[in-house]
C-alpha cells in the first residue's frame, strides 16, 4: 500500500513539474502523440485503461503490459501526411514473472515516422540532391501488479532528424491502473512524455509533449459493449485555441472582439470516448469521438467528420487483425492497420 501511494505522489508531483509546458507552438517529437495501435485510434486516439486489452496498450500506459502475453508482437502501419508513413511496433518480452496475485511483466516498444525524401537546393534553386527526415522512439516498459493495481513505468530514447539537424531526449511514461476484482471495470493514470530534451535543433528551446492522462474502462454486466472515456492534458484547463485569423466581431469602436470559451467547452475539449460492440468472441467493432480534434480540425463551413473514428477488429487463436479510420479534418483522413501475432503458437 505504500509504494502505491508513492507512486500517485511521484505521479503528482511530475504533473506539477510540466504544468507550464506549452500544447502547441515550440514542440519537439509531437509524433508521440499519434496513436500506436488501431484499436487505440477507433477509440478516440487516446486511451489509458482497459479490461481486457485484445491489442498493445503498453505505449499508451505502461501499467498496461501487465496483460501482455510472451512472445506476443503488435505491429501497425499507418499512411499519414502526404509521403509520410507512421510504424509502431510493440513485443512482450519472455522474461517476466507470473505468481497469484503477484506478477510482473516487460515488454519492447518502437515508433517511427518517416516524412519521406525532400528535394534539397540552394537560395538560387538549385539541385543539391535529396534529403529525409524522421522520428522515432525506442522503449522498455516494465509493469508490476499485486493484488488488483498495477504500476508500469516506461524509458525511451526518443529522437528526430531533419537533413543535418537532429534532436534527442530521454523520455518516461509512469503509470498505474486499478482492476475491478469481480467486474470489468479499470481505473487508470498516466503521465506521458516526462524528461529531458538532451539536444535540440538549435539554440532555441521547445517543449516536450507532456500529457497527464486518466481513464475509465466498464463493460457493463451482460451487456455486449465495452466503454471507454479518457481525459487527456489534465495539467492544463484550458486547451482551447482561438485563431485569431477567424475573429470577425467588433465592438462599437472598430476594435476586435477576443473569441472566448466557455467552461463546459474548455472541460469538453480534455475528453475522449470510445465504445467498442462485441459482437461475437473472434469479431468487435469499434467507435470512438475525440471533441477537442472536432474542434480544431472544423472549418468555417462545417466540421465534417473531424475528430470521428471507427474501426474493426478480427481475431482467431493466434492471430489479430485490427483496422481504423480517423480524422482530424473535414475533407482528409487516414487509416491505421495493426496487426498481433501470437509467436509462441507457431514457433516452439
Amino acid at each position: 500500500m505504500r509504494n502505491r501511494f508513492l507512486g500517485l505522489i511521484v505521479l503528482l508531483f511530475l504533473s506539477r513539474w510540466a504544468g507550464a509546458q506549452t500544447l502547441g507552438g515550440q514542440r519537439v517529437f509531437s509524433f508521440l502523440d499519434l496513436p500506436t495501435h488501431a484499436r487505440v485510434a477507433a477509440l478516440g486516439g487516446q486511451v489509458a485503461t482497459a479490461t481486457q486489452p485484445d491489442g498493445a496498450y503498453h505505449l499508451n500506459n505502461p501499467a498496461l503490459a501487465d496483460s501482455i502475453n510472451d512472445n506476443q508482437l503488435a505491429i501497425s502501419l499507418m499512411p499519414y501526411l502526404a509521403a509520410a508513413k507512421y510504424y509502431t511496433l510493440q513485443y512482450g518480452l519472455p522474461f517476466g514473472s507470473k505468481e497469484p496475485d503477484r506478477h510482473s511483466r516487460w515488454a519492447a516498444g518502437l515508433q517511427y515516422l518517416s516524412y519521406g525524401q525532400f528535394d534539397l537546393t540552394d537560395p538560387a534553386g538549385n539541385s543539391l540532391g535529396t534529403f529525409s527526415a524522421n522520428d522515432y522512439a525506442l522503449s522498455l516498459t516494465h509493469a508490476r501488479t499485486e493484488g488488483n493495481f498495477t504500476l508500469g513505468a516506461t524509458i525511451k530514447a526518443v529522437g528526430s532528424s531533419i537533413e543535418t539537424y537532429s534532436a534527442f531526449g530521454i523520455l518516461a511514461d509512469l503509470g498505474g491502473v486499478w482492476r475491478h476484482p469481480k467486474q470489468e471495470l479499470t481505473i487508470g493514470l498516466v503521465a506521458k512524455n516526462v524528461g529531458y530534451l538532451l539536444k535540440n535543433y538549435g539554440p532555441a528551446d521547445a517543449d516536450l509533449p507532456f500529457d497527464l492522462q486518466a481513464g475509465l474502462t466498464v463493460k457493463p454486466r451482460h451487456a455486449p459493449i465495452r466503454l471507454t472515456v479518457t481525459a487527456h492534458h489534465l495539467q492544463r484547463f484550458d486547451i482551447s485555441y482561438n485563431d485569431p485569423n477567424l475573429t470577425v466581431r467588433y465592438d462599437l469602436n472598430g476594435n476586435l472582439i477576443p473569441q472566448t470559451t466557455s467552461v463546459p467547452e474548455k472541460i469538453a475539449r480534455h475528453l475522449s470516448v470510445g465504445a467498442e460492440l462485441l459482437v461475437s468472441r473472434y469479431v468487435h467493432l469499434l467507435v470512438g469521438y475525440n471533441h477537442q480534434k472536432r474542434q480544431e480540425g472544423k472549418l468555417t463551413t462545417g466540421s465534417g467528420g473531424a475528430g470521428i473514428s471507427f474501426g474493426a477488429s478480427v481475431q482467431a487463436r493466434g492471430f489479430q487483425l485490427t483496422y481504423a479510420r480517423f480524422s482530424s479534418v473535414p475533407t482528409a483522413g487516414t487509416s491505421q492497420l495493426s496487426m498481433r501475432i501470437d509467436l509462441d503458437r507457431f514457433v516452439k
